[in-house]
């Protein structure tokens, strides 16, 4: 581009194209003027926020910054920042020679002299150990990158370092997934970011307690011509299984069910209703079956001896206390073994205890939820598999229905659609669509803080003036959320007076954690724009 002299508000581009030899051949191209209005506004100012539907914990280690915000803004106290942390996480001593020469150890180590890696760890050998959990550890990390190859290396892959079963090994897939796999019924996923306390790969010992002759005399349609309805007692020896895998995969999964049906089974084993009918008969004999009533019987004749404490529990205001970490010892929910029964507190969906524990939340027996719901009362969404009249059952979750329990939306993510776009101050959330008294807007979700947390990045806060910070209660300093670095609609919801707002925050008890929704307090027109009332105590220090 250049600017001829005599015309200097009128600026030339020209496009010089050469060819193999370097002769060029040059033009002009005309150039567009665009003026803009000058009533134009500038977008208004955001902190960029990548999406997320559930909030998660971002990894920190204590007294060491990962970064330097508005680094590379002279009016930002860089220094005064970086006064409150130890040390950077950029300075961490990290020699990427030493890690390939620690590979190439366990190469040989297990490749030559056929060590496990088990044993390779119990040997303490290495500066870390090579498998701490499924995320972390010198394998896990090394396989997160470009593997080097160097001249003194060799070519063998570590077989079996991971520890990944076999195709057919049922039993080894299940247990390697279970420990990572979250069992809070908010997440059912593995590799979880929100709850990071480790899992248990521990599973089945499930007792049947019908009997095969029991199976066969229920009522029920054959399932085909093979279902073992049919079959008689002569046929009981005429099955073999060839392959151990098939069999060793239905004993796996009768630990987890050992009351399936044949008829079950037969899809999930790929094997006739019958040959499964016949196997499950040997995996388990009729002795084998549990009787539940003839325990209830023998407990009712040793009842005065058998009478079981009055449980005390101190939980029944949630929003003072950061819920536990599942239990999963076994056994009863004991003090001797239980967190929740020595914290006097309920145990959780994702307790290993089950739902039968005598420790579990009992739920409301409401068979159409209102606002006198005992749960929705104490700020608690009804509980899948507990509170049953009203249906708030996972198989509601899961599917469409024209009838859900009202006090099931946050964990249904039954949401009325927003919009965000320009507001009179910033950007703001607007309706979609018309909306009624109690709809729910959305779960604000982020990065969730303890108070030690929030003291790290509060300069940074009220140097942008924008502080997104959402206390769970008062009394309790341990959780709070920043929908600052992450979050979703929610966090573009702008403040009135509480006389004005057309929202609500409500602080509730979700499947064992704390969520914070949003809902109408009125009837909201499409378009209108969704107000709530940030509080008192928000605008202390502005």
């Amino acid at each position: 581009m250049w600017i001829d002299s005599e015309h200097p508000n009128q600026p030339l581009l020209v496009v010089t194209q050469y060819d193999a030899e370097g002769r060029g051949i040059s033009y002009q191209l005309e150039i567009e003027e665009i003026s803009v209005d000058s009533t134009f506004k500038a977008h208004p100012p955001y902190e960029s926020c990548p999406p997320v539907n559930q909030s998660i914990r971002l990894p920190r280690v204590q007294g060491t910054v990962a970064f330097i915000p508005y680094g590379d803004e002279e009016k930002f106290p860089v220094m005064e920042h970086l006064d409150q942390f130890q040390s950077f996480a950029w300075e961490e001593d990290f020699d990427p020679d030493s890690e390939m020469i620690q590979i190439e150890t366990v190469r040989r180590l297990y490749n030559t002299w056929n060590i496990s890696i088990k044993n390779i760890d119990r040997m303490r050998i290495f500066p870390q150990l090579l498998h701490e959990s499924y995320n972390d550890g010198l394998l896990w990390q090394i396989s997160q990158r470009d593997f080097l190859r160097w001249p003194g290396g060799t070519e063998d892959d570590i077989e079996g370092a991971c520890f990944e079963p076999a195709a057919d090994n049922l039993d080894g897939r299940l247990t390697s997934i279970l420990k990572t796999f979250c069992p809070n019924l908010n997440c059912l996923r593995t590799l979880c970011t929100t709850h990071l306390h480790p899992q248990s790969g521990l599973f089945g010992a499930g007792k049947p307690k019908m009997t095969n002759q029991g199976m066969r005399l229920s009522e029920g349609r054959p399932c085909g011509e093979e279902c073992f309805r049919l079959t008689d007692e002569s046929y009981m020896d005429k099955v073999y299984w060839e392959n151990e895998s098939d069999l060793q995969t239905l004993r796996t999964i009768l630990s987890i069910s050992p009351d399936l049906f044949p008829c079950q089974l037969a899809d999930i084993c790929f094997k006739p209703c019958r040959e499964v009918f016949v196997q499950r008969s040997h995996i388990f004999p009729d002795h084998m079956a549990y009787d539940d009533e003839e325990s209830h019987t023998k407990n009712n004749k040793t009842k005065r001896k058998t009478r079981k404490p009055r449980l005390i529990f101190e939980d029944r205001d949630h929003s003072s206390f950061v819920p536990l970490e599942p239990c999963k010892h076994k056994g009863s929910c004991e003090k001797e073994r239980c967190e929740c029964s020595r914290r006097k507190r309920h145990c959780q969906l994702a307790c290993r205890c089950g739902i039968n524990c005598d420790r579990q939340y009992r739920g409301c027996e409401c068979k159409r939820c209102t606002l006198t719901c005992p749960c929705y009362k104490a700020d608690r969404e009804c509980l899948p598999g507990i509170c049953e009249k009203c249906d708030a059952s996972l198989e509601v979750r899961l599917r469409a229905t024209n009838d859900p329990c009202i006090n099931t939306k946050l964990q249904r993510n039954d949401i009325s659609a927003v919009e965000i776009r320009r507001a009179e101050y910033g950007l703001g959330a607007f309706a979609v669509q018309d909306m009624k008294l109690g709809d729910f807007i959305g779960d604000y979700v982020g990065d969730i803080l303890t108070v030690i947390d929030t003291e790290n990045v509060e300069r940074a806060t009220k140097y942008s003036g924008r502080n997104y910070f959402f206390e769970f209660s008062g009394k309790n300093s341990e959780e709070m959320l920043d929908a600052g670095p992450i979050g979703n609609a929610t966090r573009f919801l702008n403040h009135t007076d509480c006389e004005l707002a057309n929202c609500v925050a409500r602080v509730l008890l979700v499947n064992g954690e704390h969520h914070i929704g949003f809902y109408t307090t009125k009837a909201v027109a499409r378009g209108e724009e969704l107000f709530l009332w940030y509080g008192d105590t928000y605008w202390l220090d502005k």
